[in-house]
């Protein structure tokens, strides 16, 4: 292992002091070799990277949408036809099926989104 001096700026110093307790009061050394290791990595991984992983991340986003959104239609779709396709016996519970379908629809989105749906 080599042994290098370096200066760091007050703030940049406290940051590392922070960060050290945090660890489990490890040496500053240790929180800065692990610092420059990660950064390192990110640097190789980004020399890795050939610019596209952007537009490929997009283009298969935009599937996953595509194809949730065609689901949802469909089973939208499907469900109404079964619920207008209920015997005259049970065509009173229509409005009752659709709002439950609805609520349930609901809080699976906002589950995913983790956020309120009005």
């Amino acid at each position: 292992m080599k042994r290098i001096n370096v200066t760091f700026y007050d703030n940049t110093y406290e940051i590392l002091v922070k960060r050290a307790k945090k660890n489990g009061d490890v040496s500053i050394a240790e929180v800065i070799r692990e610092l420059v290791d990660l950064a390192l990595k990110i640097e190789a991984a980004a020399e890795k990277n050939d610019g596209n992983s952007t537009e490929d991340a997009s283009e298969k986003l935009i599937e996953m949408m595509k194809n949730n959104l065609i689901w949802a239609l469909e089973t939208r779709l499907l469900t109404r036809y079964l619920v207008e396709s209920l015997p005259e016996s049970e065509k009173s519970k229509q409005v009752e099926i659709l709002e439950t379908y609805k609520e349930k629809a609901n809080l699976y989105v906002e589950g995913m989104l983790r956020e309120n749906i009005s």
